[in-house]
């Protein structure tokens, strides 16, 4: 980690209510697909598209900037140089590729069993994907990799090869930060990100901005905490244009975007705020280990809860649709954190080998 305790301190506290942002975005909608049709309600109350507007497609919403823009800001930790830049790349082979395979080759191979039973298959219907077993061979490829499609198969992953994919071009953006480029570079990129205009696949213009901005933050004479003191006025403009977003969607077509330019440096800020308090820090720095298994696990399992329990209680009021939003990524999160405790305890290497977890401790030594 960063030779500054306190940056350290609050990147790791930071961690966590990240990825549970990453979940609840995953549990947004209120349908869920089953063979012979969809279960749940499609139009809800004010009230309930409110809230999930508010939680899912706001705090939530900033979650995946803020991941790209602290992978950018440790990977360009340090001075650089190729020798560095190659270590780097060669750790990265751990805490980003052996992990990406595994999770997508492990994916794949619970569609096809369970795709292949009729009791489970109507839990695993794809809107995306065909049956595994009509696969062709570029598909297996392209499910695996997500070449030539948005997502793989275990969707939530297009975040790691997107960050795979910027970690073989920091380079390139090294060159670009360069002083004379540095401004029009990330100016650039923030209004091709601001205006949705990208014309490649992957990397995102949201990963590619968010990365490279993460990277010009340790640019000599850049300081991760210097919005701090603005941080109560920053957070005020935040819940403002939440609040507004929330509660008329798309009547501007660009508030979204202005949730995340407040919402970035408001939950940096809080961070701050949660490292003075010895409680909270003591919790979130030991979730913090648990942060990428529940990345990686909670889909498709999310999806196959929700389907159960939809088929199960098959919600109608907006009390019980609002009570399921919660409660299901709520208690699948304790559950894969209480999941990874588990395994740490009784199959540590594997653990370390399926989430990068030894690497990643140590990612910033070389």
């Amino acid at each position: 980690m960063p030779n500054d305790d306190q940056t350290s301190s609050r990147i790791e506290i930071l961690r966590f209510p990240l990825i549970i942002g990453v979940v609840f975005i995953h549990n947004f909608d209120t349908t869920v697909s089953m063979v012979g049709g969809a279960i749940g309600v499609a139009h809800n109350s004010v009230w309930v598209e409110f809230v999930r507007l508010f939680v899912s497609r706001g705090v939530a919403r900033v979650a995946v900037p803020l991941l790209f823009l602290v992978s950018g800001y440790l990977f360009f930790f340090g001075e650089w140089s190729w020798e560095r830049y190659g270590s780097k790349l060669k750790r990265r082979l751990h805490t980003l590729l052996i992990p990406f395979l595994f999770w997508n080759l492990a994916t794949l191979v619970v569609f096809a069993v369970v795709q292949s039973i009729p009791q489970t298959k109507i839990y695993f219907v794809g809107t995306v994907w065909p049956p595994v077993y009509s696969f062709s061979f570029f598909d297996y490829f392209n499910a695996l990799l997500g070449i030539a499609v948005k997502y793989p198969i275990a969707f939530q992953f297009w975040f790691i090869r997107d960050l795979m994919a910027l970690v073989v071009l920091a380079p390139a953006i090294h060159i670009l930060l360069a002083r004379k480029s540095l401004l029009p570079f990330i100016t650039g990129l923030f209004f091709l990100w601001f205006f949705s205009v990208w014309p490649v696949l992957w990397p995102s213009v949201e990963a590619s901005f968010f990365f490279s901005l993460g990277a010009c933050l340790f640019r000599p004479g850049m300081s991760v905490t210097y919005l701090d003191k603005f941080g109560p006025w920053i957070s005020a403009m935040f819940l403002g244009s939440l609040i507004f977003n929330s509660a008329f969607p798309d009547r501007l077509p660009y508030l979204g975007k202005f949730v995340i330019v407040f919402g970035a440096p408001s939950l940096w800020w809080l961070t701050g705020l949660a490292a003075r308090t010895v409680r909270l820090k003591a919790l979130l720095m030991r979730l913090s280990g648990a942060s990428f298994f529940v990345f990686a696990a909670h889909e498709p399992l999310l999806i196959v809860v929700r389907k159960i329990t939809y088929k199960l209680f098959a919600p109608a009021s907006g009390v019980a649709i609002i009570s399921l939003y919660f409660l299901i990524p709520i208690c699948l999160i304790a559950f894969l954190v209480a999941a990874h405790r588990y395994l740490l305890q009784t199959v540590p290497s594997f653990v370390s080998f399926i989430t990068g977890s030894l690497a990643r401790s140590n990612q910033l030594r070389a």
